[in-house]
């Protein structure tokens, strides 16, 4: 089989500390170019990966069009997402791209659309869904290990935002971000609750900047931050389940944590993800006996990997496409519209005024 030739687009922190090293993981893919608006990126970056200097480029329409490339990765900050993704569609590439898929529903409709019509394999990098004790709380619940749902309590909070002299990067920037949290964290954790077999059917959302101002990347100069850096939702789901999910950068003390408590008539499973330490706790309701799961090797899984099989014609249950995109943007722009209106909006407000 021919390896999947892939081109990297915005090498910055999640690039290297994810998708490389999940490609280097993967051999039917190698990568073959980079991409970066930042110099010293191509230049670290491609003595790194050995890449030749007429194979690192600055603007992402030249990797696009390389003849040495099959795919592009596509991670850079929020608001050329799906600029350069409908590019690499238009050009018949299939692309993978990071979350949320855009700045807002319109134009990951938009893309979807395109991606459909050019017929292109699209892949959404929503990481939970590769992670095999994400994977696994999904069968339980799906096998009916804690019965008819009841309550999906979500936290994923964080100390990044305390950091001492972090930067105005592009995540504390509306124009280049979207959002804050809920952009950044809250797509993943809005996708877990669809990837359990839940949809949302409304949302009641606040939001929150702590950290006020930062000093700019690129001469210290202090400017304002505009993203959130805590967010709450309340939601209502399809299924009548009742889910709350709270985000935070702020979490004094707490670098990182992701849990997930969900509660049904059989029990009550707890995921919890604490400094790359992870455990999965079931309760049974009658007994009151608790049970701690490990995930077995069936549900193993690589996010890179993912994407190049998916290329390959090879698909699983657990993939994100656009489409799986799409409906998490669709939850985090009504989240938006809620924080900034006051009042609870709808899924299909948002999918409506975009028919």
């Amino acid at each position: 089989m021919k390896k999947v030739r892939v081109g990297l687009i915005g090498i910055g922190g999640i690039c290297n500390g994810v998708h490389i090293e999940g490609y280097k993981k993967v051999e039917e893919c190698e990568i073959t170019a980079i991409c970066d608006i930042d110099i010293s990126k191509l230049k670290k970056v491609g003595d790194k990966l050995g890449i030749p200097e007429n194979r690192r480029f600055k603007d992402y329409k030249d990797i696009i069009a390389c003849k040495d490339v099959d795919v592009v990765d596509i991670a850079t900050w929020n608001s050329v997402h799906c600029e350069i993704a409908k590019a690499a569609a238009l050009a018949g590439k299939s692309f993978s791209i990071e979350k949320p898929v855009g700045m807002n529903y319109a134009e990951a409709l938009d893309l979807s659309k395109t991606t459909e019509e050019m017929g292109v394999e699209s892949f959404v990098t929503l990481s939970w869904r590769y992670r095999p004790y994400t994977r696994y709380v999904k069968h339980l619940i799906s096998t009916g290990k804690v019965g008819k749902l009841y309550h999906i309590y979500v936290r994923c909070i964080k100390d990044s935002g305390l950091w001492e002299g972090r930067k105005r990067e592009w995540r504390f920037d509306k124009s280049r971000g979207g959002s804050g949290v809920l952009g950044d964290l809250g797509s993943h954790m809005v996708d877990i609750v669809r990837f359990w077999g839940q949809e949302f059917k409304d949302v009641y959302c606040k939001t929150g900047i702590f950290i006020k101002e930062r000093p700019s990347e690129e001469d210290g100069t202090i400017l304002p931050v505009d993203t959130d850096d805590w967010c709450n939702i309340i939601a209502s789901l399809e299924s009548d389940t009742s889910c709350t999910i709270q985000l935070t950068r702020c979490a004094t003390t707490v670098a990182n944590l992701m849990q997930f408590e969900v509660y049904g008539d059989k029990g009550k499973l707890i995921y919890t993800f604490l400094d790359d330490v992870q455990s999965i706790e079931f309760v049974d309701a009658q007994t009151k006996e608790k049970e701690m799961l490990t995930p077995p090797p069936q549900f193993d899984a690589i996010q890179s990997k993912s994407f190049i099989n998916l290329v390959n014609g090879i698909e699983d249950e657990y993939t994100a496409k656009i489409t799986q995109g799409l409906e998490c943007q669709a939850v985090l722009d009504a989240a938006v519209r809620s924080s900034e209106e006051n009042r609870v909006v709808t899924i299909e407000e948002i999918k409506g005024e975009n028919k």
